[in-house]
């Protein structure tokens, strides 16, 4: 959470989708940005200052976004494919020989 970013915002009397505006991303964008969920770019922070009225330095608040990357790849490697795409690619995989024998019966 983006405590002085969040507090600074309020302070101007902005709404997330507000300042989200402002700033040229969506207020779903800005929401996770201001919970500390994804990256505020630095041209990301030059803008929200702006727009608040206030020194960078005063919301700035640097991304700490290791224990959030290192889930996302946890729930990468536990994602399961669907038994009906194994299967298409099985067919697939299977077609694919048989395109391939009836090519050897054309080559010189």
């Amino acid at each position: 959470m983006k405590k002085k970013l969040l507090q600074a915002r309020l302070n101007k009397g902005l709404s997330q989708e507000e300042l989200a505006d402002l700033i040229g991303i969506s207020q779903s964008n800005y929401s996770r940005r201001e919970k500390g969920l994804k990256k505020i770019s630095n041209i990301e922070w030059v803008k929200i200052a702006k727009c608040l009225d206030v020194a960078k330095e005063e919301v700035y608040e640097s991304d700490n976004l290791n224990t959030i990357e290192t889930n996302d790849s946890l729930k990468a490697e536990s994602f399961v494919i669907p038994k009906f795409i194994i299967e298409h690619i099985e067919m697939l995989t299977q077609k694919n020989k048989q395109l391939e024998e009836k090519l050897k019966k054309y080559e010189l």
